[in-house]
C-alpha cells in the first residue's frame, strides 16, 4: 500500500514539474512578444499612472499603476519593462489552469488563443485581474476539498477552518479588486459555491464574512480615492456600464463573435452542458467551484449584452475556470473521433485570429482598412510623437503642452513632454482629475489632429502653426499632428478680434 502511495507521488511530482517547465518555456515566448510587438495607447496611459501614483485611477484601480511602477524600477523605462508583469500575471493563469484541466489537448488549444499568444503581454488591468481571479479559483477549490467530508462526516481537512486559509483568500480577493472592479463578481459567486457544498452555514458562514472584511479592508484605497473625487469614478464607470443598447440582438451577437475570437466555440457550445448539469458538477469540489465561476459570470454577461453593449474583455474571468470543466466533458467523448476533430474546429477561429495578427504585423495584409488598422497607426503614433516632441524641445521654450485626448497625453508624456488633456473635448481621465484647461495658462503648445474649438480657446489670439507631423500608416497618410503656440491675448487687444475670424 505504501509502494502505490509513493508512485502516486511520484508520478505527480514529476507530472508538476513537467508542467512548471512548459510554463518557464511559455514565460520566456512571452517576454521576447514582449520586447517586439507595438505597444499600445492605453499601456503608455497606464505607464503615465505609474509615474503618479496614487489610491486608485478615475478609470480603473491601481494594481495596474504599481506593478508598472515595480517593474520600471527594475527594468527601466522602456514597452518592454511595462509589460514584464504582464507575462508574469499570463503565465500564472496559464499555470492554474493546466493544474486544473486534466486534458492536454484543451491546454494546447488554449495557448494558441489570442488571450494567451499577444494579448497576453500587453500591460492592461485584464492582466492583474486575470491572475487573481485564477489564484482565487485556485484557493477557492483548495477551499472546497478541504471542507468536503470524510467517510464519518467529518471534514477531511480540518485546516478548513483555519482563519490563515481564509485571510489568504480575502488577501487575492482583495487584490483582484485593485485590479479591476469585474473582480467583485468573485464574491457572491463564491457563496454560491459555498452554499451548494451543503455543509452547515455555521461552519463557514462567519468565515467568509471574515475573508470579505480581509479583501475590502485590501481594496481599501479605491474607496479613499472615490472619497477624495465625491465618488465620481464609480459614477462614471456605472454610467459607463449601464448604457442602454438601441439594438439588443446587435449588441448580444457582436459580444459573442468577440468572445469566439478570443476561445473558440466550445465555451459557448458547453454552456447548456454545464447548466443542465450544474447538480452533478457540483458534487464534485473541483469541478462545483469552476462550474460556479464560469456559467454564472458568464450567465450575468450574457444578460447585460442584451441590456449594453459590452467591451470584449469585461468577461475574460468566466472562462479561466471553463476549461477544468471542458475537460471533464472531453474525456466522455475523446473515444469519438467526431468529437475530436469538432473539438479541434472549435479552436479554429482564435487561431485563425492569432495567425492573421502576426502575418498583419510582419507583412501588412492588404484587405485590413488603414482607418481599422490598430496594430500599425500605434507605430505611426508613436513615431509621429516622437517628431512632435522633438520639433517642440528644438524651440527651447520649455512650455506647457496641452492635448485633445488622454491617448495623445499619454503618448506624449511617454516622449517626455509635459502634456495636459483638456478637459471638456474628449471623455475625462487621469488627465483631467483635477480639470485642466488651456485657460489656466498663458502661453501654451496645442497637439491636435483637429482644430480647436474656439470656446476652449477663449481670450487667446490667433494661433502660430508651429510644425505639422504627418500620421503615416503603412505609408498612407492618416491625419497630421498639428503644433499650434497659442498665447492670451491682453485686455486691450481682444475687443479688435472677431471671434468668427480667428483660426484656430
Amino acid at each position: 500500500m505504501n509502494n502505490v502511495t509513493d508512485d502516486g507521488q511520484r508520478e505527480s511530482f514529476m507530472d508538476e514539474k513537467q508542467r512548471l517547465k512548459q510554463i518557464a518555456v511559455v514565460f520566456v515566448i512571452y517576454l521576447l512578444l514582449a520586447a517586439i510587438l507595438p505597444s499600445a495607447d492605453d499601456e503608455v496611459y497606464y505607464w503615465c499612472w505609474s509615474k503618479d501614483l496614487q489610491w486608485s485611477y478615475y478609470d480603473h484601480p491601481p494594481m495596474t499603476a504599481v506593478l508598472i511602477r515595480l517593474s520600471t524600477a527594475v527594468f527601466g523605462d522602456s514597452i518592454f519593462a511595462f509589460r514584464v508583469p504582464a507575462c508574469i500575471a499570463s503565465a500564472f493563469a496559464l499555470y492554474v489552469i493546466s493544474r486544473l484541466t486534466s486534458s492536454s489537448p484543451l491546454i494546447w488549444g488554449l495557448l494558441l488563443t489570442p488571450v494567451f499568444t499577444f494579448l497576453a503581454v500587453l500591460m492592461t488591468p485584464d492582466s492583474p485581474l486575470l491572475m487573481f481571479w485564477a489564484g482565487y479559483l485556485w484557493w477557492l477549490v483548495e477551499l472546497h476539498r478541504r471542507m468536503a467530508p470524510s467517510s464519518d462526516g467529518l471534514p477531511e481537512d480540518s485546516r478548513g477552518a483555519d482563519l490563515r486559509w481564509w485571510l489568504i483568500g480575502g488577501i487575492i480577493l482583495g487584490c483582484g479588486v485593485l485590479s479591476k472592479y469585474t473582480m467583485g463578481l468573485a464574491v457572491p459567486v463564491g457563496f454560491v459555491s459555498l452554499l451548494l457544498t451543503r455543509q452547515p452555514w455555521q461552519q463557514w458562514l462567519q468565515r467568509y464574512v471574515f475573508h470579505g472584511v480581509v479583501a475590502f479592508a485590501v481594496a481599501s484605497p479605491i474607496l479613499i480615492y472615490n472619497v477624495q473625487q465625491n465618488f465620481e469614478p464609480l459614477l462614471f464607470q456605472w454610467r459607463h456600464s449601464a448604457q442602454k443598447t438601441p439594438n439588443s440582438l446587435i449588441s448580444i451577437v457582436e459580444f459573442i463573435g468577440v468572445q469566439i475570437l478570443a476561445f473558440g466555440t466550445l465555451p459557448f457550445y458547453l454552456f447548456p452542458w454545464v447548466v443542465s448539469r450544474f447538480t452533478r458538477l457540483s458534487q464534485n469540489p473541483k469541478l462545483r467551484v469552476c462550474a460556479c465561476l464560469y456559467a454564472l459570470p458568464l450567465a450575468f454577461f450574457l444578460y447585460k449584452s442584451t441590456q449594453t453593449r459590452l467591451e470584449g474583455n469585461w468577461a475574460l474571468v468566466c472562462f479561466v475556470s471553463f476549461w477544468p470543466l471542458a475537460a471533464e466533458w472531453y474525456e466522455s467523448v475523446r473515444e469519438s473521433r467526431f468529437w475530436r476533430r469538432s473539438t479541434a474546429a472549435a479552436f479554429l477561429p482564435p487561431m485563425i485570429a492569432v495567425l492573421l495578427f502576426f502575418v498583419h504585423v510582419i507583412w501588412s495584409l492588404p484587405f485590413v482598412p488603414i482607418k481599422l488598422d490598430r496594430i500599425h497607426r500605434q507605430t505611426a503614433v508613436n513615431s509621429a510623437t516622437r517628431e512632435v516632441a522633438r520639433l517642440i524641445r528644438e524651440r527651447g521654450d520649455s512650455l506647457p503642452v496641452y492635448t485633445d485626448s488622454y491617448q495623445m497625453t499619454a503618448w506624449l508624456r511617454f516622449q517626455m513632454l509635459p502634456a495636459q488633456q483638456i478637459d471638456g473635448l474628449t471623455r475625462p481621465s487621469h488627465f483631467t482629475r483635477p480639470p485642466k484647461r488651456l485657460t489656466d495658462v498663458d502661453r501654451a503648445y496645442v497637439v491636435t489632429n483637429r482644430p480647436l474649438p474656439y470656446e476652449f480657446a477663449d481670450g487667446f489670439g490667433p494661433p502660430t502653426l508651429v510644425g505639422s507631423v504627418p500620421i503615416d500608416v503603412r505609408g498612407t497618410p492618416d491625419g497630421v499632428l498639428n503644433i499650434r503656440l497659442y498665447t492670451k491675448q491682453k485686455e486691450d487687444d481682444r475687443a479688435s478680434v472677431e471671434s468668427g475670424k480667428v483660426d484656430k
